[in-house]
């Protein structure tokens, strides 16, 4: 009775019912892939929660930040687990939405009308990889210390501005007084923010322009309606989510700054690398070319190639990929059937070539450990590694192009074959009427 008080109440003054019953009969793809988008947010409220919390008990100072860590993980089990928590949302959360756009690539699901989508989904992995990486930097141990100081390299590098950026970011010259109140808000207030809203228009859209799905026929939507049917399944995704991180928290350690000290400008770790999610970009420092050149007088550092131009031609290119898509394949119209692989293996070959790339550029970002486990001079490993990243994934590319090509091919001598067969199936009167088989 009071809740149905409560509903003609706010009904009669802002129509809600009709909102709710939109809601309630909405129907959600039922394929499993899709999913993966609600892993992503699942991760993301994880990580506000656990954020908000650890927010109560850090304290965003070069002086105090590293003891403030060590203290909270060793104060109690709860804030160890909570801080464990909260890291592997963070890897968790990039993973999935990594994973999410995958699936939208490969299947085509970026087409016209959903463009801008797709750009939103880019710009949310960007800046959940920016949020990961300042959030993997507040501890200020040696590891992630070492880390800014590459960023801060880097930063160095932009022509012109990059000495100015440092300055404005530091307080300084790096490390400054400010570089990790500036690392904290960035991290607490400004991304998530920004991650929040972003994640609010992909929603918005998504209920907009409706979802793409696996069938042959649009006119027909397939799937479940969000109550009862999604809401439970969205509920055991959710419990899904939350049991993953809890077992990957209280299981496998991450990050124990309280094992490798705080960050002194004379000391660097060996071996180190970054989390996975950056560790492209330090293999791509690693192996890019030792070319320095003079712009009106001014330095252009080796290091401004491979950590600001090749990312942001690599980011431009796929933030325009749905417009190069439509005018390689010659198509404008609007899509809501998602396509297989095959029948796209220019955008296969791209996309495979694109993700051995980087992951090459990953495993190059450990190369003093490989060296070291492996007894190979360093040198070596990394010739090798700047062979394999352009022609390794060049051919990697090829092979994925030709393989869907032929895929294509041989579905469609199939289909080409059915057709041409007949059979026969004997009547009434004992003669024999043609009939075509099902196509598979």
């Amino acid at each position: 009775m009071i809740v149905r008080r409560a509903a003609r109440f706010f009904d009669d003054r802002f129509g809600t019912n009709a909102a709710v019953r939109y809601v309630a009969t909405k129907v959600f793809p039922d394929h499993w892939s899709f999913y993966l988008g609600e892993f992503a947010l699942y991760a993301f409220l994880m990580l506000v929660a656990t954020g908000i919390w650890l927010t109560f008990v850090y304290d965003p100072s070069p002086a105090g930040a590293y003891r403030s860590v060590v203290e909270l993980a060793r104060a109690t089990p709860v804030g160890y687990l909570m801080r464990q928590v909260h890291h592997w949302s963070a890897v968790v959360f990039v993973a999935a939405i990594l994973l999410h756009m995958a699936r939208i690539f490969f299947t085509g699901a970026f087409r016209k009308p959903r463009e801008i989508n797709w750009v939103v989904g880019l710009s949310m992995l960007v800046l959940a990889s920016l949020t990961g990486f300042t959030g993997y930097s507040l501890p200020y141990d040696v590891l992630s210390g070492t880390g800014l100081r590459i960023a801060d390299a880097v930063l160095l590098a932009v022509p012109f501005a990059g000495g100015w950026l440092e300055n404005v970011f530091n307080g300084g010259q790096f490390p400054g007084p400010l570089l990790i109140s500036h690392l904290y808000t960035f991290h607490v207030y400004f991304l998530p923010i920004a991650i929040a809203g972003l994640l609010a228009a992909h929603l918005g859209m998504m209920i907009y322009q409706k979802h793409t799905q696996f069938v042959d026929e649009p006119a027909n939507v397939v799937g479940r309606r969000f109550w009862p049917d999604y809401f439970l399944r969205a509920l055991a995704a959710l419990a899904l989510t939350a049991g993953v991180v809890l077992v990957l928290a209280s299981t496998f350690e991450i990050n124990p700054i309280d094992e490798i000290g705080p960050y002194l400008g004379w000391t660097v770790p060996n071996p180190a690398t970054p989390d996975w999610y950056a560790a492209f970009l330090d293999g791509a420092l690693r192996l890019g070319p030792a070319i320095e050149l003079r712009l009106f007088g001014h330095p252009v550092p080796a290091l401004f190639w491979p950590g600001i131009v090749m990312p942001t031609i690599v980011l431009g290119v796929l933030l325009a990929w749905p417009w190069i898509d439509a005018w390689f394949a010659r198509d404008v119209e609007a899509h809501d059937v998602l396509v297989p692989a095959s029948r796209a293996p220019w955008r296969t070959g791209f996309g495979c070539a694109l993700i051995a790339a980087g992951t090459l550029l990953t495993l190059a970002a450990g190369d003093d450990q490989q060296s070291l486990a492996l007894h190979v001079p360093i040198g070596a490993l990394l010739v090798a590694y700047q062979i394999l990243v352009p022609f390794g994934s060049l051919a990697v590319g090829v092979l994925a192009f030709v393989f869907a090509r032929e895929t294509a091919i041989r579905r469609r001598d199939r289909a080409l074959e059915a057709e041409r067969v007949v059979g026969l199936r004997r009547n009434a009167a004992g003669g024999f009427d043609a009939e075509r088989p099902e196509i598979a």
